[in-house]
């Protein structure tokens, strides 16, 4: 019994330990995300000794949204080549130099700059995180574990803004440039993913660390083996290996892309997570956390303690992402991500209508005080939990594995650009046409993107990787049994003859 229990405990652990590396570094980017929130505020001080306009502050806290295009591209090529850890190293230097530039930052492009370096660091973990994640856990615990990013987030800018309540905005960021020191140890110290090593035709390896990770039974066994012969079937049918020219390697590039986007498998995942990304984005976590104490004075009212009621929200969205990670295992991805939208959208359209009756003096006796906008506050904080933590799941587990560095990279340009939109328009939308209607429209866009989920996100709760790719690609039970061995050849461990011909080549 002891020895069973065992079994059962000790890979989980070590999922646990790799996971936690991940989140090390998610919580360091929490820490740039929430950094703009009394960066800006200290900036305004007379005494301070960079000046800025209101375009100086919308780009200070958007530029992240530009620079994550560029590590999205820097990563992709990067994680399917020299693999998930040493391409999760790298993502650790740029947001470790963006913490010390802006320590002796003395202008507005300084700050800019150190920003941007940042956003590079995020934007290569933002493909790469959920998917070293996903591909080291458990499925019935990688819903849980996954969700951790979202609270590892939260964490982040918790911790961000407490210093900062205390500290001024140098000897904050001096503070958070510990967090990724403690990222690069728990990474340097995980083994790399096996799915990887897998696809580079390392499978001793592979075999050593996905057992290491998950434990021997016959379940693991049948997976291992499923997703080695799904590999081969892949090799067989790609001209990996062979020596080809610059030209002809172009070529065959430019072919492989296209013949890609018209493979289900590929731009279903592709298109999904286009629309998950502008939920995450437009439910407004980075809006409220970059502008939080100048969101909290406009709604609740400039008489309100605003850093209190931020920390104060950092909390609930902390405790909502604990409880989050405990849902996740329990329901499934579309009832989270739906109940979680429809309240958002709801809070946005209460909060709309509460500033425009504040603003035009038809708020009801009843309805006046601080009570009323500290509970939509808190209601939108808390329920937006939801719809931070399910796009990080379904990233790290809707992606094949042949394209999972190039899709991964290509669906994260919309959470880029969505992030430098809806952080940068923010505060123009409200000065142009008021709080209101910007909280209109924002709810409107998330409340489209919803609606197209709800016709193209499938359930993913409980299923292997391999199961989800094979859903994408179209493949039935009768066409995973065709593209097995036949029973000798497993007995015999040769691959020379198989019931039909790979479906994989024909597709």
């Amino acid at each position: 019994m002891e020895e069973g229990k065992k079994k059962s405990t000790v890979p989980f652990l070590r999922q646990c330990f790799v996971t936690a590396g991940v989140c090390l570094n998610i919580l360091g980017h929490g820490a740039v995300v929430g950094f703009t929130a009394f960066l800006i505020p200290g900036l305004r001080k007379p005494e301070s000794h960079i000046k800025t306009t209101v375009t100086d502050e919308s780009s200070i806290a958007s530029i992240v949204g530009i620079a994550l295009i560029v590590g999205n591209f820097t990563m992709t090529p990067l994680m399917g080549s020299i693999g998930r850890k040493k391409s999760h190293i790298l993502t650790i230097f740029p947001i470790l130099i963006g913490w010390f530039t802006i320590i002796l930052a003395d202008s507005v492009t300084t700050l800019v700059v150190a920003r941007f370096l940042q956003g590079i660091s995020m934007g290569m973990h933002a493909p790469l995180g959920a998917v070293i994640v996903a591909e080291m856990t458990h499925p019935a615990n990688r819903g849980a574990f996954l969700s951790c990013i979202s609270l590892s987030l939260a964490t982040g800018i918790f911790i961000c803004h407490t210093v900062g309540t205390y500290l001024t905005w140098q000897q904050s960021a001096l503070a958070m440039s510990f967090i990724p020191f403690c990222s690069l140890i728990g990474i340097i110290f995980s083994p790399e993913s096996p799915a990887w090593l897998i696809s580079k035709g390392r499978y001793d390896e592979a075999a050593e660390v996905f057992y290491w990770l998950r434990g021997h039974s016959e379940e693991e066994d049948a997976e291992l083996e499923r997703m080695i012969t799904v590999q081969n079937m892949v090799k067989k049918s790609s001209v990996a290996g062979q020596k080809l020219s610059f030209n002809t390697r172009i070529k065959r590039g430019l072919k492989y892309l296209s013949e890609s986007f018209r493979k289900p498998e590929f731009y279903k995942p592709v298109s999904i997570m286009f629309f998950m990304y502008i939920v995450y984005q437009f439910s407004g976590i980075n809006v409220i956390t970059s502008y939080a104490l100048d969101i909290i004075k406009q709604v609740v009212g400039p008489e309100a303690n605003a850093k209190l009621l931020m920390v104060a929200m950092d909390v609930a969205r902390i405790i909502c992402n604990i409880c989050a990670v405990f849902v996740m295992r329990k329901l499934k991805r579309r009832t989270v991500l739906f109940c979680s939208g429809m309240v958002v959208v709801m809070a946005y359209f209460a909060k709309g209508v509460f500033v425009y009756a504040k603003q035009s003096g038809s708020l009801p006796t009843v309805m006046q005080g601080q009570w009323l906008p500290i509970l939509i506050l808190a209601v939108y904080v808390s329920m937006t939990v939801g719809l931070t933590t399910v796009p990080f799941a379904i990233s790290g587990e809707i992606f094949p594995l042949e394209y999972r560095g190039l899709a991964g990279g290509i669906s994260a340009l919309p959470w880029s650009i969505n992030f430098f939109v809806a952080v940068k328009c923010f505060p123009i939308l409200t000065v142009n046409i008021g709080m209101p209607l910007t909280y209109l429209l924002y709810g409107c866009v998330l409340m489209i993107s919803l609606v197209f989920l709800y016709f193209l996100l499938p359930e993913t709760k409980d299923k292997t990787l391999q199961e989800i790719e094979d859903k994408f690609r179209g493949l039935t039970v009768v066409d995973k049994r065709a593209s097995e061995p036949l029973e000798q050849e497993k007995e015999e461990n040769l691959e020379l003859l198989r019931r039909t011909s790979s479906t994989i080549i024909v597709l």
